[in-house]
């Protein structure tokens, strides 16, 4: 089967700039995935701008010009993003008519008017969803007839879906690629002090890491706690700020944008992972990463991984809280040595098969079987 992927910005740049995040990497993770069950694929993304790059892939790239939400006029980030999946549209109309996919997997409901056009002219074209948050517009239901099956990253994203076409979605996590996300073959002597705090993302202000570094400042008289932060953003200045202005620049590492390996690398040097979102965050990919790896999590109430990962793996506290954030963190150091919560390989090997490509790749081809 022929399979087209459409994400113009999978391709904007490499994961972990200010607009590519876990959408992007689960288009290459699946996509890899679906190559290696047997299937062509074909990812249709935006050309990268001078300057930038995406990561290498084995799947067949289209790559066609795109525009910058920032170029569209502001009636509302959602309306810019309607116009550039239009446009993108229209610039890849060619390389789309040439390969004539059976199947396509869209990633946003700015998508959806996309497909109802597709299918106007071939009803035979198969199309999945992939609800990963809650981009709709207005007026986006008239156009949803045009997906024949989706699914959510979350229950909770799951729910929201529901609420909004009528139809709820099956449930299927986002993948790992674990021939990079896995644990340390050797464990490496850790200090018996100090203890490492790993965090990741795009540097905005809903995925919360003020609130983190806050937690950090307010515990650095108690515990050796150090924190090491992989991303960039429109928030690096003010988060370097933040850092100089509570006295833990000897704590606290940004670390920049990290390729796929060297997160890793990082993730295997750490004893916990934080997602300190204070918005919506369905199912991020590198929280994912770090539990392949490993690593426990301690996840925000705002995270979807809280639907299906259990008391194991995952602690959980109040978003926005910096209270409960800082309390929990001093708990979860006094943990740091028990067997069952700090057995990387144990926990490895617990989730492995469930955030495989393959085995999230297929379930989502078993969608239109």
């Amino acid at each position: 089967m022929k399979i087209g992927i459409f994400l113009p910005n999978a391709t904007f740049d490499q994961p972990g700039s200010p607009e590519v995040g876990g959408i992007e990497t689960f288009s290459f993770t699946v996509g890899e995935a679906l190559q290696r069950l047997g299937h062509e694929v074909v990812l249709f993304g935006g050309e990268p701008k001078a300057g930038r790059t995406h990561r290498a892939t084995t799947m067949t790239l289209e790559l066609n010009p795109y525009w910058e939400t920032k170029s569209i006029p502001d009636i509302g980030t959602r309306f810019q993003r309607l116009v550039q999946r239009l446009h993108f549209a229209w610039s890849s109309r060619r390389a789309w008519s040439r390969h004539r996919c059976d199947l396509v997997l869209l990633a946003k409901p700015f998508d959806w008017p996309v497909a109802w056009f597709w299918k106007r002219s071939r009803p035979e074209l198969k199309t999945i969803m992939g609800f990963q948050g809650t981009d709709f517009f207005a007026g986006d239901r008239f156009f949803y007839g045009a997906v024949d099956a989706a699914f959510a990253v979350s229950e909770r994203v799951a729910r929201l879906a529901e609420a909004r076409v009528g139809r709820k979605p099956v449930f299927i996590p986002n993948p790992v690629d674990q021939t990079i996300f896995h644990p340390a073959n050797d464990i490496s002597p850790r200090s018996e002090n100090s203890w490492h705090l790993v965090a990741s993302g795009r540097f905005v202000g809903w995925k919360g890491f003020a609130n983190l570094i806050e937690a950090a400042g307010r515990l650095k008289d108690q515990i050796d706690v150090r924190l090491s932060v992989a991303g960039e953003g429109p928030e690096r200045e003010n988060i370097e700020a933040q850092i100089q202005r509570l006295g833990l620049g000897e704590r606290v590492r940004l670390c920049g944008r990290l390729e796929a390996k060297a997160l890793g690398d990082l993730m295997r040097s750490g004893d916990l992972y934080v997602v300190p979102s204070i918005g919506l965050d369905a199912c991020p990919v590198s929280a994912l990463e770090a539990a392949c790896v490993g690593l426990p999590l301690l996840l925000s109430d705002q995270v979807g991984l809280n639907d299906f990962l259990d008391k194991r793996d995952i602690a959980t506290y109040a978003a926005k809280s910096v209270d409960d954030l800082t309390a929990i963190l001093l708990r979860l150091h006094a943990r740091r040595d028990e067997p069952e919560w700090n057995d990387h390989a144990a926990r490895h090997a617990r989730l492995r098969n469930q955030f495989s490509g393959e085995s999230v790749a297929q379930r989502i081809l078993d969608l239109i079987h």
